[in-house]
């Protein structure tokens, strides 16, 4: 097997490595024998057979269940009574916000906490972002970037260093991407799908890899999104899969035009479709029903009814609610069509 190369540190980075986890001999080992799925499930079971004490490789444990997407036994292992308080108390805040139903925003809490641990200091920080950018904040890595990569220069275990990089990567995906800034972002996505192991997550970064790609024309886009079907297909993740077939295909599709064969069960995207094969009527009749308007919605219903103030209108939400200026482009280009068909 080659998989056990992407945990390895360079050799730029093996000068801040001052200790290795016996959990990172283990995995790695693991990884040289057998299929990376396998390496991860004997590598778990490596793990909840006897859960460290030392607190260094009770927080790599924990990053390996949470990044592997082993979730229950990340919530059995944060919560035991042998868990550090810090370390513990840290990974049910990570666990609560990755849940899909975020109902409350943890971002006070974290704001008041501060560890001393280089590698709690490093994970907290970036679970601090992330709270911003479920706020919609996506600018708030700004304030944070340099603390963010000085921290993480600070982790010194092989393992924890490369699951909190691939987090960083992810970090500035996002950043760029939603401040419009597509060719950085997808670098970084880059970085993330050749250094990623867990298929939900690579299926999930070529998946917003084709979002990202919007822009560069239909191709560029559905040849990231094939691939996150196919990653989705291939590892049983059938909930996200229904999720790209009912909502990204053709949401893509109708955005350039392709609607050829395009189905879905969603009745805002059966709308998009409508729109995008001229059948304003449909359109309206649909989006007209609903109690309220998304900026995607507004954004539809304004090309349908010919409406210049309702697309401008939804461009400004898309800033200042969502703070996404990626998505703000929408209702500009669709604005721009509007405009050439009254030409």
């Amino acid at each position: 097997m080659t998989d056990h190369y992407l945990i390895e540190p360079s050799p730029l980075c093996q000068l801040q490595m001052r200790r290795t986890s016996s959990l990172y001999h283990v995995y790695l080992d693991n990884l040289r024998k057998h299929f990376p799925k396998e390496a991860v499930l004997y590598t778990r079971d490596y793990i909840v057979s006897e859960f460290p004490r030392d607190l260094d490789e009770q927080i790599v444990s924990l990053e390996f269940l949470y990044m592997n997407d082993l979730h229950e036994d990340l919530s059995a292992a944060a919560s035991s009574p042998y868990i550090n308080d810090s370390a513990g108390y840290l990974y049910r805040l990570i666990l609560n916000q990755s849940k899909q139903e975020k109902k409350e925003n943890h971002l006070g809490e974290l704001k008041s906490l501060h560890y001393k641990h280089p590698t709690l200091h490093c994970l907290h920080l970036f679970t601090l972002v992330y709270s911003y950018q479920d706020r919609n904040i996506y600018t708030a890595l700004d304030k944070y970037l340099e603390e963010c990569d000085q921290a993480l220069q600070k982790v010194d275990e092989p393992l924890m260093y490369y699951y909190l990089n691939q987090r960083y990567q992810e970090l500035l995906f996002y950043h760029y991407w939603k401040t419009n800034n597509s060719i950085l972002a997808s670098r970084y996505a880059y970085k993330m799908i050749n250094t990623e192991v867990s298929p939900r997550r690579k299926s999930r970064m070529h998946h917003d890899l084709a979002l990202c790609q919007l822009y560069n024309g239909y191709e560029s886009s559905m040849e990231s999104l094939i691939q996150s079907m196919d990653i989705a297909k291939k590892h049983g993740l059938r909930r996200f899969l229904r999720s790209i077939k009912d909502h990204t295909l053709p949401f893509i599709s109708a955005f350039h035009l392709q609607t050829e064969g395009i189905s879905t069960s969603d009745p805002v995207e059966q709308a998009h479709l409508a729109l995008a094969r001229g059948d304003y009527q449909r359109t309206r009749q649909v989006l007209l029903s609903l109690p309220s308007l998304s900026p995607f919605q507004e954004c539809y219903l304004g090309l349908a009814t010919g409406n210049h103030d309702m697309l401008e209108r939804s461009y400004q939400r898309f800033i200042h609610e969502r703070g996404d200026y990626f998505f703000a482009r929408v209702p500009i280009k669709y604005l721009e069509r509007l405009k050439s068909e009254h030409l």
